[in-house]
């Protein structure tokens, strides 16, 4: 389903992810991980058209992206961000943030649309009117996610989805995201700090260091801590001491 080939990324002429390569089958979760500055966030920037100045191949389902992304991109491919406050405009209700990618790509049934998505994310139907402020963190969450399926999309980019979380409602939205992966048969590729999640929720994963793609991994053989490259092995370790 996703297909990256010699991804280099720059910023001001610096490169920040270099000559990346890896692929993510349809239906599986595949997770980035690495320390602050890996370039993980920046693969899926540049995946979603936030990061211009790429070279190599991104494809999605077989089909190259160019540079700018269009509505039939938007409809397959949706993120949910770290910061489910920041990501969310803080005087639009959960209704106008759910409707407004309806009424942009001109969906109807928005009301039946709207309240079945907030059915599927486990979210009550009487916050439909809230505003973010109103809602908790984990509440928050679950409007980001919603809003990222209202397109029926077959791929999410999940840009460190718990980390703003407490680690209570942190189990909760992995559950959801499983359960949702499950349901919709949906491809995940995640960039996370956090190997317990990955252990979790992911099939394999891609060990990132300084732009560079160390080596790819079975989630199996992260749970054993049987890791190739020493990186890899320094990141397991670490997570245990922390654990």
């Amino acid at each position: 389903m996703i297909d990256i080939q010699n991804l280099t990324v720059t910023y001001g002429g610096t490169p920040v992810v270099q000559g990346v390569s890896f692929q993510v089958g349809a239906g599986e979760s595949f997770a980035l991980v690495g320390e602050s500055g890996s370039g993980k966030s920046t693969i899926l920037k540049a995946i979603a058209g936030q990061a211009p100045h790429w070279t190599g191949v991104i494809a999605i389902g077989g089909q190259p992206l160019q540079r700018r992304r269009d509505a039939a991109f938007l409809r397959r491919v949706q993120m949910v961000f770290q910061d489910p406050y920041g990501s969310l405009h803080p005087r639009r209700t959960v209704d106008d943030t759910l409707s407004e990618p309806l009424v942009i790509h001109r969906l109807k049934d928005r009301d039946a649309r709207v309240l079945a998505m907030l059915d599927a994310v486990g979210l009550s139907r009487r916050f439909r009117f809230r505003l973010p402020h109103q809602l908790s963190g984990g509440q928050r969450q679950r409007v980001a996610i919603a809003r990222a399926l209202m397109l029926e999309p077959e791929v999410l980019l999940l840009d460190e989805p718990t980390s703003a979380l407490d680690v209570s409602v942190q189990a909760e939205i992995l559950n959801l995201l499983a359960d949702l992966r499950a349901e919709r048969k949906l491809t995940y590729l995640m960039v996370t700090h956090d190997l317990p999640i990955v252990s979790f929720l992911c099939d394999r994963l891609g060990v990132l260091r300084l732009g560079r793609l160390e080596e790819t991994a079975e989630a199996a053989s992260l749970r054993r801590a049987q890791l190739s490259s020493a990186y890899g092995q320094e990141l397991v370790a670490r997570s245990g001491a922390e654990g």
